[in-house]
């Protein structure tokens, strides 16, 4: 939930960086919602496998976390264009956010599982998955 608060916040607030100018890198904006959103996506892999310590999190998993960071995206870049007169929606910036959520489909599993010191076996998440 500090993650979505902080999302919303960077991104619906009209100054979120009260006045302070971004490095001048081009883009970094993209740069800056692909980590917000990939972040999102690793924090929510995290928080299911803390609850689900007899579980590993799997492609499953991680493909509806996923599929959900990307509505929220898609709603935010709404939310933007929509009910803020300083902000806009930007196509790039959802292409920015799904780039994150791609990158975390793949790198946060195997980074929560070593954060929590959980060993991945694939063999017995099936024989426990019933399969």
């Amino acid at each position: 939930m500090v993650c979505v608060a902080v999302v919303l916040y960077a991104t619906l607030t009209a100054d979120p960086m009260d006045g302070a100018e971004l490095p001048l890198i081009p883009n970094i904006d993209k740069v800056i919602h692909a980590v917000m959103f990939g972040g999102l996506a690793g924090a929510a892999a995290f928080d299911w496998q803390r609850s689900h310590r007899g579980r590993n999190v799997g492609g499953r998993v991680m493909a509806v976390i996923c599929a959900l960071c990307a509505v929220f995206g898609c709603l935010d870049e709404i939310a933007q264009a929509t009910l803020t007169e300083a902000r806009s929606g930007d196509v790039l910036d959802f292409v920015a956010d799904i780039a994150g959520i791609a990158v975390a489909f793949f790198a946060a599993p195997p980074a929560v599982r070593c954060v929590l010191g959980i060993k991945h076996d694939r063999l017995t998440d099936k024989v426990k998955n019933g399969k």
